[in-house]
């Protein structure tokens, strides 16, 4: 083959790569067109990793995660929980939840998860949704919930008393508890 040839060749691969990077950068535009104005900027180009999936493991300690979305974005993971209610705001649940999920994602995939996720609060009876960035907690904190738990369903351990008076309020052992007597709560 003579050189003319080579660079015809060499040309026309060119064209072809030229092409796939527009039209891949056109679906990436389409993609953040597509998203709603509630979604999260950080994960504007992301792509659906999982959604609705179950991960369990044994070690450190057994644990089971439903995540209700996970998105892909420069080959790191960020979840995202859906919720439901009438105030707009996050609890520490749904941030042990989502922690729960990323250290049973990370060790039973391997995958690198952002130590952020999303909260979205949709009202039951109010159109649309926010998504509230939270920062996790880490492996070393969920094991210990988790054996502070254990321990508190064994009753080797006592429970602390509820910071706030409006959380006694709605706790099952309110008669039973010493530091907010019934008729103050």
């Amino acid at each position: 083959m003579n050189t003319s040839t080579y660079l015809s060749i060499l040309l026309h691969v060119s064209w072809v790569l030229l092409l796939l990077c527009v039209v891949r950068g056109v679906r990436r535009h389409a993609t953040c067109r597509t998203r709603p104005n509630w979604f999260p900027d950080e994960l504007r180009y992301a792509s659906l990793a999982y959604a609705e999936q179950t991960f369990s493991i044994d070690h450190p300690i057994k644990l089971l995660a439903r995540v209700d979305r996970v998105y892909r974005n420069k080959g790191r993971l960020t979840l995202m929980e859906y919720k439901i209610r009438h105030v707009e705001r996050v609890f520490m649940s749904d941030v042990i939840e989502l922690s729960v999920q990323k250290m049973v994602l990370e060790l039973a995939s391997g995958a690198k998860v952002n130590e952020y996720g999303f909260v979205v609060v949709e009202h039951p009876e109010i159109p649309g949704r926010r998504a509230i960035k939270v920062f996790l907690l880490n492996h070393k904190q969920i094991t210990a919930f988790y054996h502070r738990r254990i321990a508190l369903l064994s009753q080797t351990i006592s429970a602390n008393h509820a910071e706030s008076i409006s959380q006694c309020r709605r706790c099952e052992f309110l008669k039973e508890c010493k530091k907010y007597p019934e008729s103050t709560v």
